[in-house]
């Protein structure tokens, strides 16, 4: 149960964070998005990001 409470704290802390930096950072390059634009593609992101490790995982726990 810890480990689950880890991963959503981390999963959840840094979608937070890309939401955030989206709406700082994306009007420096000329972009304006809506609070639920940046959801949207923080979600997007989250998504593949986890991906992305649980692939990573089953590569290193099939190849020692």
């Amino acid at each position: 149960m810890r480990s689950f409470i880890e991963s959503f704290i981390d999963v959840g802390s840094g979608y937070i964070l890309a939401i955030l930096i989206q709406l700082l950072i994306f009007p420096l390059f000329g972009l304006y998005p809506t609070i639920f634009d940046s959801m949207g593609i923080a979600l997007i992101f989250t998504v593949v990001s986890i991906t992305r490790s649980w692939l990573w995982r089953m590569v290193f726990k099939r190849y020692p």
